[in-house]
């Protein structure tokens, strides 16, 4: 009967079998929220499912995809005009995130977007939709 070689110490890389399938090295492709270690302390737009935009640095996420962002604020564009409203540190829910990347800072300030009131952000968009604005209050 022939002796086998003693099992590799703990954390050492095993050697391979002739034949046996080979799995990829981790880091490659993770599935789920795992993939979202490549995000970690990076500037990220993260489109909601109610429609808003959030712009933050993810500071942490787990299983369920929730995260947490940090210098947070909430973005409103249209017509060339842009407004930043400043949330602080922000919990998400994984569930509500639709779309989530990475900001290219040089991209961003190249971008010719101009910083503009809230309400002018607004008008613009109004305008930009041919949309009715819905003011019950003026009745």
């Amino acid at each position: 009967m022939a002796q086998q070689p003693p099992p590799p110490p703990l954390g050492a890389a095993a050697t391979p079998q002739p034949g046996a399938p080979q799995t990829p090295p981790v880091g490659l492709s993770l599935p789920g929220a795992a993939s979202l270690v490549e995000q970690l302390d990076k500037r990220l737009l993260v489109v909601l499912r109610d429609g808003r935009h959030l712009v933050g640095v993810m500071r942490s996420f787990d299983q369920f995809s929730n995260m947490v962002l940090e210098d947070t604020h909430e973005r409103h564009v249209s017509g060339g005009l842009k407004h930043e409203l400043p949330l602080g540190l922000y919990i998400v829910r994984g569930d509500n995130v639709v779309l989530l990347g990475e900001i290219d800072a040089e991209k961003e300030a190249a971008s010719g977007l101009q910083d503009a009131d809230l309400e002018d952000v607004r008008e613009a968009a109004l305008s930009e939709k041919g949309a009715v604005d819905w003011d019950f209050e003026d009745r």
